[in-house]
């Protein structure tokens, strides 16, 4: 069954690093791109009940006012039911924009799992990245969600930012530590174009990076959230079901500006714009794509591997595929990457932060 995603493409400010398709929302176009939300999600009424995960993620899903989020389950629960029949339902949400009548909202509501930005826990690094939330929200909001019952909260933290030490990111985990979150992601500082950081000429850090990334690791393992994805760690259970479906190649659809679907074989990806996609929306027009196309053959086979090397349980391939790609595992053994086990491959743990190097042999 395929995984749901919307992208609310709204935030209060953005922040030095972020490439992704969002911007502060101004009067009146929340409420417009709700409308045009469920003008597209009616398009896909035949997939109604067929929906395993939903995932809202933005931007800042946590920015919509009480009301509007009711509307947002609304148009979601057209396509998906109730939330608490799903697998799991994953909420987006920054610590300065949810207060206790959200978090008591998002539980009545069916999500049973919620992601915390928090990037660093000290609040001066957040200043520099143009976070409006210092690491007291982020512990107020912590808080607040286990009132209300949360009991599966991921927390990102970001490494190799300007300024930040090996020490800031391993006080930062020691910090949240403390809070028992169920799930951490690792984020490493990447500089995309046209975002306030390239404009004021900051670098990325790669070699302080991977330093502060094998350090996280290795505090993170005792305290009992296992890594199962390059950058992701859980405690047992609490993997991420919405996201271990990508990484295995599963079908899903995107709904919102920017947001990506991968059905009946075919990728595509809605226009950025958020303007654009509401006006083609309630103007009754397809909306406006990014890109498309349709994965055949031996591309499809690579980013099956791709995909699932990924994890570190890594991928059991079917005679075929391993045989296609026999010359490409064999390098990758042989020069220490990749261990084999019979049909499995997987990257060596402690290989894990080179990972680009594994996946550039099947592109």
């Amino acid at each position: 069954m395929p995984g749901l995603y919307i992208h609310i493409p709204f935030c209060r400010a953005k922040c030095g690093y972020c490439d992704f398709a969002s911007a502060p929302g101004k009067p009146g176009e929340i409420d417009a791109f709700l409308e045009a939300l469920a003008r597209e999600a009616s398009a896909y009424a035949g997939l109604a009940g067929k929906f395993s995960t939903l995932y809202i993620g933005g931007g800042t899903p946590s920015l919509l006012s009480t009301e509007q989020l009711e509307k947002l389950f609304l148009i979601i629960s057209d396509l998906t039911g109730p939330p608490q029949r799903l697998a799991e339902s994953t909420f987006e949400a920054n610590p300065e924009s949810l207060g206790a009548e959200k978090a008591a909202l998002l539980k009545k509501a069916g999500i049973s799992r919620i992601s915390l930005g928090l990037q660093a826990s000290q609040d001066s690094l957040l200043r520099r990245l143009g976070r409006a939330a210092m690491s007291g929200d982020f512990l107020k909001a912590c808080g607040l969600l286990r009132a209300a019952g949360f009991n599966n909260i991921n927390a990102d933290l970001m490494c190799g930012l300007p300024g930040q030490t090996l020490k800031d990111f391993t006080d930062s985990i020691e910090w949240l530590l403390k809070l028992k979150p169920e799930h951490v992601s690792f984020y490493a500082l990447e500089v995309h174009g046209k975002t306030p950081f390239s404009a004021a000429g900051v670098k990325e850090e790669p070699e302080a990076a991977a330093g502060m990334y094998e350090a996280g690791a290795a505090a993170l393992e005792p305290a009992g959230l296992h890594r199962y994805e390059i950058s992701n760690f859980s405690r047992p259970g609490r993997e991420s079901v919405h996201n271990l479906n990508y990484w295995e190649q599963g079908e899903y659809l995107g709904l919102g500006p920017s947001a990506a679907s991968y059905l009946g074989g075919e990728r595509r990806a809605n226009v950025a714009g958020a303007a654009v996609y509401v006006r083609a929306a309630l103007a009754g027009k397809e909306i406006p794509l990014q890109y498309r196309e349709t994965l055949s053959g031996r591309g499809k086979n690579a980013e099956k591997i791709m995909l699932g090397l990924r994890k570190t349980s890594g991928i059991e391939l079917p005679d075929d595929i391993f045989i296609e790609f026999r010359e490409e595992t064999t390098r990758l053994t042989e020069a220490g990457l990749l261990e084999k086990s019979g049909s499995r491959i997987k990257i060596k743990e402690d290989r894990l932060y080179v990972s680009n190097a594994v996946f550039r042999e099947f592109v």
